[in-house]
């Protein structure tokens, strides 16, 4: 995904990664539309919906901010955001992606009903390569599935 912006280092990644894999800019672009096509390949779907993303990504920012202020959170990593189902941009993300793309530790959905973002700080341990606070991570430091897999060379392409 860097290599169009990271030209040299991207070819260094990858010939480390993979000797005989040849250049990584002869390569096949990845498909995205496969993963969510009603979102990808609807006309006029992009631009409206991530300008949603990126409001609700501003609103939980500064849901999360005085938090940060107070310290009682040190990151937006920390952050476990309920978010009510009726908030523009939400509707046909699924919440795995919503962590990734508010970059906080977790998402809920909650009822339409009171406060539209609500932040409470996270009780998982943080991963100590990516560190994203998960249940799955037993202490701090400890690597995640994903990252022990990407660690071990056993990277499933995700």
């Amino acid at each position: 995904y860097a290599a169009p912006v990271l030209v040299f280092t991207s070819e260094e990644v990858w010939g480390t990664r993979f000797p005989d894999g040849g250049s990584v800019h002869l390569l096949e672009w990845p498909d995205f539309t496969s993963r969510n096509p009603e979102f990808y390949l609807k006309p006029g779907n992009i631009i409206p919906r991530w300008r949603d993303i990126r409001d609700l990504r501003a609103q939980v920012t500064e849901a999360i901010e005085p938090l940060r202020r107070e310290k009682v959170l040190g990151s937006s990593l920390e952050a476990v955001v309920e978010l009510s189902s009726a908030q523009s941009g939400v509707e046909h993300i699924p919440v795995a992606d919503l962590d990734e793309l508010l970059i906080v530790s977790s998402t809920r959905l909650k009822s339409p009903v009171g406060e539209q973002i609500t932040v409470t700080r996270t009780t998982n341990h943080k991963c100590g390569r990516c560190w994203r606070h998960l249940p799955e991570v037993t202490e701090d430091s400890a690597l995640c599935s994903r990252c022990d897999q990407v660690v071990s060379g056993m990277d499933s392409g995700a």
